[in-house]
Formats: structure tokens, C-alpha cells, sequence
């Protein structure tokens, strides 16, 4: 029999994947919508904002609702060097991004080694205690990175629809000529867009290592998350990569509380690859 422990645990739990698997599906599903760019080094800018949370809020004991999303924007503003001596040469190019950017992330990683040694860190929890509800107990830490991901997608969303330059960036995704031609700065659009994307991936990364450990091979596993959620929901799409994210991060949930992790990652990657056979334009994606 379920006990409202085991209930609690697996809610929450899934709830927390979901969002932090979402975010950092967007970012990588950003860049891949708007400038055709797969960012191997995806995972690398997560690790990094772990490290500036580490430090802002672990170190500096800056409040927590501020070291949070300063932590992801210092990530963010500091990769534009990265965008210019690097990313843009890879717009537009899908199959050439994949090596250029493959280095990258081995740079990213191994130059992390070098600054902070290959020894993991714990970012300490906002809140220790749990809450009571009905008869469920929930992890309060848990609910603090679900509320604070949950706040970061609805501001994303209304950047996306709302605002002239998120309308902008899904213009150049569906047409780069057309939009050039309506007289949209694409230049501008590809360099905001690639500050948000890095935001939210800088933004998830230090949310999943508060919840679990923080090394410099951090980036490894939301690496591959994000390319599992794009798969599912479809390459490029936005509403595809929250829905795998959901999906993602329940599956997880439910499989590794009762049956294991090992049992967890063999149904996800089994449901990928039985999707790349029978509809690999993904759940949410169209066909090319």
C-alpha cells in the first residue's frame, strides 16, 4: 500500500525534474529553433551556473531569491564572449556545430578541472524543513525549485508572446529570409536569443545542483536530458520540449522510486529510440 510519504515523495519529486528538465530543454531548444545551432556544449553552461550559485549563495551567503537568477544572468552575460568567438560561426550550420561545439564543451569542462578540481560540492538547501499537507509531506527545498522554475517559464512565455522581440525571435525560427526582409535585425535577434537560451540552462543547472552534487562532469547528465526532451517533444519546438519535460521528469520519478534508477534511464532511452523509429520528428515536432 502507498503511503502518503512515498505519494509526497514522488509528486514532488517529479514536479521538481519536470520543471528543471524543461528549462533546460528551452535553452537548448532555442538555439536549435532559431539559428539551427545543436549545442554540445549545453551541459558545460549548466555546470557553470551550479559553480556561480555555488559561490554567490553557498560562499557570499547572498539571499537566495537573489543569488538564484543573478547566478544564471552573470552566466548568461559573460557567454556572450562565447557567442561572438565562437557560436556565431556555427549559425545556420547544424552538422558543423555539433564538432565545433563538442570541443567546446571538453574546453568548458576540463578548464573547470583546472579551477575548481574534479572534487564535488554540495550548495546548501534553502529551506531544510518539509510540509504538511493533508497527508502528504513535501520537501520544502523541492518546492522552492519548482515555484522558482514555474515563475521562470511564465516570464519566458510572456518574452515569447507579448513582447516585440520575443514575437521577432519566432519569426527568424520560422523564416530567416522573410523575417530579414519584414526588416528584423537577426543579428540582434540570434545575440538575445542566445543570452536567453544560456539564462535558463545556466538557470536549471544551478537548481539541479543544489538537489544533487556539483563537480566539473556535472554538465554530462543535463546534456543528456535535454537532447532526450527535444527528441520526445520534437527538434525545435517550444511547447514540445515542456511537454517532454513533463514527461521526462514524471517517468523518472515514478520509475526510480519504485523500481530503480537502472530501471528509470532503460525505459526513457527505450522510449526515445522506439520514437526515433516510428515518429523521430518527436511527439510535438513536424516533419522536414
Amino acid at each position: 500500500m502507498l503511503s502518503p510519504i512515498i505519494i509526497g515523495q514522488v509528486i514532488v519529486n517529479g514536479l521538481s525534474l519536470s520543471a528543471i528538465y524543461v528549462l533546460i530543454a528551452l535553452g537548448f531548444t532555442l538555439l536549435f529553433g532559431i539559428m539551427r545551432v545543436v549545442n554540445f556544449a549545453h551541459g558545460a553552461f549548466a555546470m557553470l551556473g551550479g559553480y556561480a550559485l555555488y559561490y554567490l549563495y553557498g560562499k557570499y551567503a547572498l539571499p537566495y531569491p537573489l543569488a538564484v537568477p543573478l547566478a544564471a544572468l552573470i552566466v548568461a552575460v559573460l557567454s556572450l564572449v562565447l557567442e561572438t568567438l565562437v557560436f556565431r560561426w556555427f549559425y545556420q550550420k547544424m552538422f558543423q556545430s555539433m564538432i565545433g561545439l563538442l570541443g567546446l564543451n571538453m574546453a568548458l569542462m576540463f578548464s573547470s578541472v583546472i579551477v575548481w578540481d574534479v572534487y564535488e560540492r554540495s550548495i546548501p538547501p534553502a529551506f531544510s524543513g518539509v510540509l504538511r499537507l493533508g497527508g502528504l509531506i513535501l520537501a520544502a527545498d523541492r518546492l522552492m525549485v519548482i515555484g522558482i522554475a514555474i515563475i521562470a517559464l511564465l516570464a519566458f512565455w510572456l518574452f515569447m508572446t507579448k513582447t516585440r522581440y520575443g514575437v521577432a525571435m519566432r519569426a527568424t525560427a520560422d523564416d530567416v529570409e522573410i523575417a530579414e526582409a519584414q526588416g528584423i535585425d537577426t543579428r540582434t535577434i540570434y545575440r538575445l536569443a542566445f543570452l536567453v537560451a544560456i539564462f535558463m540552462t545556466a538557470l536549471a543547472g544551478g537548481l539541479y545542483a543544489q538537489i544533487y552534487a556539483l563537480s566539473p562532469f556535472m554538465g554530462e547528465r543535463p546534456l543528456i536530458v535535454a537532447f532526450v526532451v527535444v527528441i520526445l517533444g520534437g527538434m525545435g519546438s517550444i511547447p514540445g520540449a515542456a511537454l517532454g519535460g513533463v514527461i521526462l521528469g514524471f517517468t523518472e520519478s515514478i520509475l526510480s522510486t519504485f523500481y530503480g534508477a537502472a530501471v528509470s534511464s532503460f525505459v526513457s532511452f527505450g522510449v526515445v529510440i522506439a520514437l526515433l523509429i516510428f515518429r523521430p520528428w518527436g511527439l510535438l515536432g513536424k516533419p522536414e
